[in-house]
């Protein structure tokens, strides 16, 4: 088993190097005259610092409650309940907030609900001959609701579906849309190998509804009808170390928006328990994303501290490199009953 799992991640690294030499080949880079063609690109925003550690190479991971964003399918690999809250400094004074909690209801079938909400504080009208302000203010917000629920048919095979509401106000104008995300989770028998594959946000084109008012005066209320962000995900993972106090996970993931060019990022997860008596936890991530501009490296810690039996909470953090933006920080906590 050993020489299987050394050559599988020697595999996983051959990979890793193939997909960023010949990604214009097998890939082709196209896309980019797709930016900026969709709306209510908040819900990009991840969920769960645990996840952007790893350059949200989690679409095979997925056993925490961040599944609720990143692959339904994943709750069916949670053992206990867990409640889960993000909270995330982005740029431009955007405020990101998310929770999620998981209910298994007996060992097949599992649901789950989220919030996620992303926010400005007013801000001040400006225009070509007032720079200074109009003295008057909009808002921005966007706030989502979503219920989750997913079913373990075997011992190997998993999927799960979310239905999410999302509604988004800019000034005086407002975006309503339900969108559906689908996972599947598959174990593959070879040690801990496992494929993913997600599909999020998936939705028909929407219209905003209410008015707009130019410079020179003019009134507009017939909008155009936008796609929401879809983005479609499969995911490698497994565990090349595994033994009582010492677990590493690496994964792959291949990322397909449907507003931009196709990206690949690269995740490692490192946790060292104390004991078996003591089971706390150390953990180490850290991430790379190929492909995708302005973004590239992730980092991240973690705690994991045993309460009581049944119990335990967990704390994490997380750093996303954006080359020219800056950085993104992102903290996490999470209960696991």
């Amino acid at each position: 088993m050993r020489a299987f799992l050394r050559s599988a991640l020697c595999c996983v690294l051959l990979l890793a190097v193939s997909m960023a030499h010949v990604q214009a080949q097998v890939f082709p880079t196209f896309g980019e005259e797709r930016t900026g063609t969709s709306i209510i690109n908040s819900v990009r925003i991840g969920m769960g610092a645990r996840a952007a550690g790893m350059a949200e190479s989690f679409t095979a991971v997925a056993d925490d409650a961040s599944a609720l964003y990143w692959n339904p399918a994943g709750m069916s690999n949670l053992d206990n309940n867990e409640v889960q809250f993000t909270s995330t400094q982005w740029f431009g004074g955007v405020r990101h907030s998310s929770g999620g909690a998981v209910y298994r209801l007996n060992e097949e079938n599992v649901l789950g609900v989220s919030i996620a909400r992303a926010s400005l504080p007013s801000i001040r009208v400006t225009t070509e001959t007032q720079p200074y302000g109009t003295g008057e203010f909009f808002q921005f917000d966007n706030i989502a609701f979503g219920l989750s629920y997913a079913r373990r048919f075997t011992d190997q095979f998993s999927a799960g579906v979310t239905v999410r509401y999302i509604s988004e106000t800019l000034g005086d104008v407002d975006i309503n849309a339900f969108t559906v995300d689908a996972g599947t989770f598959y174990w593959t028998g070879l040690g801990t190998t496992r494929f993913a594959v997600a599909v999020s946000n998936f939705s028909n084109q929407k219209e905003p509804s209410g008015e707009a008012q130019l410079y020179n005066g003019t009134q507009i209320s017939d909008f155009r009808g936008f796609d929401a962000p879809t983005v479609f995900r499969i995911g490698f993972a497994m565990e090349p170390v595994l033994d009582s106090t010492n677990r590493l996970t690496v994964a792959l993931q291949l990322n397909h928006p449907s507003d931009n060019a196709e990206n690949y990022t690269i995740g490692a997860e490192y946790a060292l328990t104390f004991s078996e008596a003591f089971p706390a936890q150390l953990i180490a991530r850290a991430g790379y994303k190929l492909n995708v501009q302005e973004e590239d490296i992730s980092a991240g810690l973690g705690v994991v501290v045993p309460v009581f039996d049944d119990y335990a909470i967990a704390v994490d953090y997380a750093y996303s490199r954006f080359t020219t933006l800056g950085a993104v920080h992102r903290f996490g906590a999470s209960v696991k009953l």
